[in-house]
């Protein structure tokens, strides 16, 4: 009787494990996330490995000198892992003024003090100050007056070469153009690509990506202005390494024959800008 039982106890597993196989189809993969950085949010943040402040900046939408400013750091703007960073500034405090009536009249005590004191004995007049004539300066020469050389004027630059400073990351015409929620171009690649540079500067960061892309390259055009490429594909340039406009940041192999997704972005102080202000069609 046992046994019995423990065979129809065995057999009923087994019928439940088929049943549960055949819910889910053969051959579909384990789903994770292409990205491991996601988006920051909340008030502070806890550096890690690989993190740079133009990244942290990035993934929460802040401007990296504003950041800065708020945690204390100059340029070159060094963090460590480990290392607490606020993302928002903290409540200023207003100082408390002391209570009136707990002081003392500070002016009653003195008027009051001068009322009570002996007279005072009257100042004797200060002898005045013997007074110098200072010695005649001698005569200087007179500096010659020479003839201004003509400075040559630079040669303006012409609108064609400034246009030349910035250029597509990708020759072919964006997918999805900026606005309607686009914070940037988004590009669909068919074949082998090399992604490039939009303008010169330096690389500040490259490493992992943001919301499904593997990869992010940040570069630092100016004062105030960054450009970001969100790719899957291999990184072709290191942090702190000067770049030329138009040079290759990266290469894109499209997998199992699909298309390849590349999205680019400019921001100045932190906010998106189109794109099209700086990049002139071809």
């Amino acid at each position: 009787m046992v046994i019995a039982t423990r065979h129809a106890s065995g057999v009923a597993w087994v019928a439940l494990l088929l049943c549960l196989a055949a819910c889910v189809p053969l051959g579909t993969p384990v789903v994770s996330e292409g990205s491991p950085t996601q988006a920051i949010t909340g008030e502070v943040f806890l550096v890690r490995k690989g993190d740079t402040l133009y990244s942290i900046a990035w993934r929460a939408g802040k401007d990296y000198k504003q950041l800065a400013q708020i945690n204390g750091i100059a340029a070159p703007f060094v963090i460590y892992p480990g290392q607490r960073l606020r993302l928002v500034a903290p409540p200023e405090t207003k100082a408390v003024p002391a209570n009136p009536a707990a002081a003392p009249n500070r002016s009653a005590q003195i008027s009051d003090a001068e009322v009570n004191s002996p007279a005072r004995a009257p100042e004797l007049p200060r002898p005045k100050a013997e007074v110098r004539t200072p010695p005649k300066a001698k005569a200087q020469a007179k500096p010659r007056v020479g003839v201004a050389k003509p400075v040559p004027k630079k040669p303006a630059t012409s609108s064609k070469r400034a246009a030349l400073a910035w250029v597509r990351p990708i020759k072919q015409n964006p997918s999805v153009n900026f606005g309607n929620g686009s914070k940037g171009w988004d590009y669909q690649v068919n074949g082998r690509t090399r992604l490039r540079t939009a303008s010169g500067g330096q690389v500040v960061y490259a490493g992992n990506g943001i919301a499904g892309y593997e990869r992010l390259v940040i570069v630092k055009h100016s004062g105030n202005l960054l450009s970001a490429y969100s790719f899957n594909g291999r990184i072709l340039v290191s942090e702190q390494q000067k770049v030329r406009t138009g040079e290759s940041l990266a290469e894109l192999v499209p997998r199992n024959g699909g298309r390849q997704k590349v999205h680019f972005e400019l921001r100045r102080d932190g906010r998106p800008i189109n794109p099209k202000s700086l990049i002139k069609p071809s």
